[in-house]
């Protein structure tokens, strides 16, 4: 683990004039912006890329197994539709552990990560000692499933690494859910061993921060929620203040000058260079200008009913965008086909356009895929369906995976 994390009284000079700890960087869902969420590749790539902590889902499978997910349903992420057609709507707690073991939940997100499994929190635990890196645990199915504290305490407790007894667990791992009365019934059961975090989308009034500050160690809001004076009342509160998910270097920037405690985002590479004071991408060639709302103009089988990003070349010189992709959070990929370029100085959109699956708008300006006034537009496979839906964060990346740029919408009141 890169930076240990801070005990419970390591932030009491905050404000104080004494210097504040490090900010730490959670991987949200793992790094889930370059690996597939809640599995073992997404840990692993979180400890190589500097994380801190890997921020996982726990869930519980129909035969009480604490395992990792998020979703309430098993379809974006896994091939569960084709090879269990008759089970919809596939909620991950109505499959058995050797029902999931069954589905591959690493080729929706690329071919490389072909045959992930959905690891067991047994197993993910393994993962995380063996990459040396914090367990950020929101326990997901908290609220689902009487069973689930026994259940998930149980595998801390016969897990070897010392998840509730060791000397430093309170570096180690961080326990967190949505659900406030599940979080302090699990709390109570490992009698307040590790700390413990709200995940909220706003910052409620001071009354309601003072009742769970008692037992609380983080508060953690939507960073796009975020209003004057919150983190003064976190802080007041006796918590410290960490945020979801701020993709964007320039929002990561601004948390950390604001004294957040840890910033939990899907490209934990970016966020430490930011906090590192390095550049989050070195020697950029192309970008993500904006991401703007369809339809576009045209004849309507070119039309785009979803949202599509603007890429904008800096260079002198046409790039080849051949292999290179874009990707919005929590993962629709829109790819670019070989021989896809971008003229120097230009822009193109790139869309996922129904029935317009790998081409290009006519050129009536001469411009690959140009039109008189504006960008040049490149329709994506219709997989892409849903981008960027909901105002999340997009990023591009290069056929290598490397993430080049990240670009979100101002945040919403």
């Amino acid at each position: 683990m890169r930076t240990p994390a801070p005990s419970h009284d390591d932030n009491a000079g905050a404000g104080s004039g004494h210097e504040s700890p490090p900010v730490l960087v959670v991987a949200h869902r793992g790094a889930s912006g370059v690996a597939p969420e809640n599995t073992v590749a997404a840990i692993r790539a979180a400890a190589r890329e500097g994380a801190d902590f890997a921020e996982v889902d726990v869930v519980l499978t129909r035969d009480g197994v604490p395992v990792l997910f998020h979703d309430n349903t098993l379809v974006r992420t896994t091939d569960a539709a084709t090879v269990f057609p008759d089970r919809a709507p596939w909620h991950p707690g109505d499959f058995t552990l050797a029902e999931l073991r069954r589905l591959d939940a690493g080729s929706w997100f690329a071919d490389s990560f072909a045959g992930e499994r959905i690891p067991t929190l047994a197993e993910a635990l393994a993962a995380f000692d063996e990459y040396g890196i914090g367990l950020w645990a929101e326990l997901k199915g908290a609220n689902r499933h009487p069973d689930f504290v026994p259940a998930v305490t149980e595998v801390l407790r016969n897990t070897p690494g010392g998840w509730l007894t060791a000397p430093d667990r309170h570096r180690r791992f961080v326990a967190t859910s949505f659900y406030f009365d599940p979080l302090a019934k699990f709390a109570a059961e490992i009698d307040h061993a590790v700390p413990l975090g709200g995940i909220v989308e706003s910052v409620p009034d001071d009354e309601t921060l003072r009742q769970v500050g008692g037992w609380m160690d983080y508060f953690i809001p939507n960073f796009r929620r975020l209003r004057p004076g919150d983190l003064v009342r976190i802080r007041a509160a006796g918590m410290r203040p960490a945020f979801w998910c701020p993709n964007h270097p320039a929002a990561v920037a601004s948390l950390a000058a604001q004294g957040a405690t840890a910033v939990i985002q899907n490209y934990p590479g970016v966020a430490r260079a930011v906090l590192d004071g390095q550049p989050a991408f070195p020697a950029q060639t192309v970008v993500v200008e904006r991401v703007a709302d369809a339809p576009v103009d045209g004849p309507a089988e070119a039309a785009d009913s979803g949202r599509y990003a603007v890429l904008r070349n800096l260079t002198a010189e046409p790039v080849d965008l051949g292999g290179w992709y874009v990707r919005d959070d929590p993962g629709v990929r829109l790819p670019i086909a070989p021989g896809v370029t971008i003229p120097a100085r230009e822009t193109l959109e790139v869309h996922s356009g129904p029935g317009r699956g790998g081409a290009h708008d006519g050129a009536q300006d001469g411009r690959q895929g140009g039109r008189p006034g504006g960008s040049a537009r490149y329709f994506a496979e219709p997989s892409g369906a849903g981008f960027a839906h909901g105002r999340n964060s997009v990023a591009l990346h290069r056929p290598d995976g490397v993430v080049v740029d990240v670009a979100v919408d101002e945040p919403t009141a």
